[in-house]
C-alpha cells in the first residue's frame, strides 16, 4: 500500500494535520454524500469531480466580484477535495504533508530560478 494510502490517522512522520474530531465529520459527510449519490445513481467519484469545477467557477465569479462570500465556497470545495480522497482511500495528512514538501520544493526552485530579476 502506498504511503499516500495510509489509513491511520497519524502520518509516517507523525504529525496529525487533520484533527481527530474535523477527520470524523469528513468521513460523516462522505458517507452521507455516497449514500446519496449511490441512491440516484450517480458515480461518487464524477458527481465530486462535477462539483469541484462547478464550486472553481463559482469562486472566480464571487472573488471577481468581490463578494466574500467566495471564501466559504472555497471551504466547500475544499470539502469535496476531502472527500475525493477518501473516495480514493488516501491519507489525508499524508497526501497534505507531501504536498507541502512538494509545493516549498516548487517555490523555492521558482525563486532561485529568478535570480536578480525579482
Amino acid at each position: 500500500m502506498s504511503p499516500l494510502r495510509s489509513r491511520k490517522r497519524r502520518s509516517k512522520l507523525g504529525k496529525v494535520i487533520m484533527m481527530p474530531e474535523a477527520l470524523k465529520r469528513i468521513r460523516g459527510i462522505h458517507a452521507r454524500s455516497k449514500e446519496f449519490n449511490k441512491r440516484v445513481g450517480m458515480p461518487h467519484q464524477e458527481r465530486l469531480l462535477d462539483l469541484m469545477r462547478k464550486h472553481i467557477d463559482e469562486i472566480e465569479t464571487l472573488a471577481r466580484a468581490g463578494d466574500p462570500h467566495y471564501l466559504v465556497e472555497t471551504g466547500d470545495l475544499l470539502i469535496l477535495c476531502y472527500e475525493l480522497l477518501l473516495e480514493s482511500g488516501a491519507s489525508i495528512d499524508e497526501v497534505t504533508l507531501k504536498c507541502f514538501e512538494r509545493y516549498e520544493k516548487k517555490l523555492k526552485q521558482l525563486i532561485e530560478g529568478l535570480g536578480d530579476e525579482g
